[in-house]
């Protein structure tokens, strides 16, 4: 057991410091046979065999072409894999993870939080092998040119990943009823003017009540959820990002109308001032 936690302490200091790491040849999972949180976002891409999981107490089994993508702090457990399995695993920072936000990378994070895992089609697998190749360059390139060449390349390979999805479950705008990918989409178009649920129930014509329970049962979470998530995603981005906008900037630029206001949500949500986590106390 201790191994295995030194192993994690470093893997972790790895990813923290690099922002993203590839792992391949992956033949057990990590924290192997034990429930697992980990601090990260991962892509997994099954190559062979099938590997047995528990994700969030929902069995599941992820199979070969499989491709998944698990968000920070969501809990696995593997029970079981096939002697020939085999993966490649993309971990992303915490701190990485926030600058995609705000390209919108998560924009398929309903489905992928609910249903983690999807099958690709042969030339699907073919392509996204393609794009983990450029993104493995980009990793490898000079620190100096990392900053321009990873995230481009990361956020590609998401967005495709996403457009896989749509294709393979036959998702449009209004397949399924499924009100939730289009509400992503509302919250980042509108989030900075609107904080509230019933603006976006409007925008739908359906009542608060109606709509409140249709987020919560297409993605085990409220609206309300949704949009502090991306609000305050957003907010720690610009704070650790953005160091030329003042306090003030960046409470205007979400929507806030004082900075009094900005700082009693962003402490309440993450447990620190604004100015505390520009520092890095968080």
């Amino acid at each position: 057991m201790a191994s295995n936690d030194n192993f994690m302490v470093r893997m972790n200091d790895e990813i923290n410091e690099k922002g993203i790491v590839i792992l391949d040849n992956v033949r057990k999972m990590p924290a192997y046979g034990e429930p697992f949180a980990s601090p990260h976002y991962t892509i997994g891409i099954n190559h062979r065999g099938n590997v047995c999981t528990e994700y969030e107490g929902k069995l599941m089994t992820f199979e070969q072409h499989n491709i998944a993508i698990v968000y920070p702090n969501r809990t696995l457990n593997v029970h079981s894999s096939s002697d020939d399995y085999q993966a490649t695993l993309i971990i992303v920072s915490e701190k990485l993870y926030n600058k995609l936000s705000i390209l919108n990378a998560s924009s398929g994070r309903f489905w992928h939080e609910k249903e983690p895992h999807f099958s690709l089609t042969p030339s699907q697998y073919a392509d996204v092998l393609t794009l983990v190749e450029a993104l493995r360059i980009a990793t490898n390139l000079s620190p100096q040119s990392q900053g321009d060449m990873v995230l481009p390349q990361l956020h590609v390979l998401l967005q495709t990943i996403n457009i896989y999805r749509i294709q393979n479950e036959g998702r449009s705008d209004s397949a399924h009823g499924h009100i939730s990918s289009r509400f992503y989409d509302a919250i980042v178009k509108h989030y900075q003017q609107h904080h509230d649920v019933e603006f976006y129930a409007s925008l739908f014509c359906l009542s608060t009540k109606y709509f409140s329970a249709a987020i919560k049962r297409e993605t085990g979470h409220s609206a309300n959820y949704w949009i502090q998530q991306h609000v305050t995603i957003t907010a720690k981005t610009l704070l650790r990002t953005e160091e030329q906008y003042s306090l003030l900037q960046i409470s205007e630029r979400l929507g806030f109308p004082d900075l009094a206001s900005f700082s009693r949500y962003f402490k309440r949500e993450t447990g620190v001032s604004p100015s505390e986590y520009r520092k890095g106390k968080m």
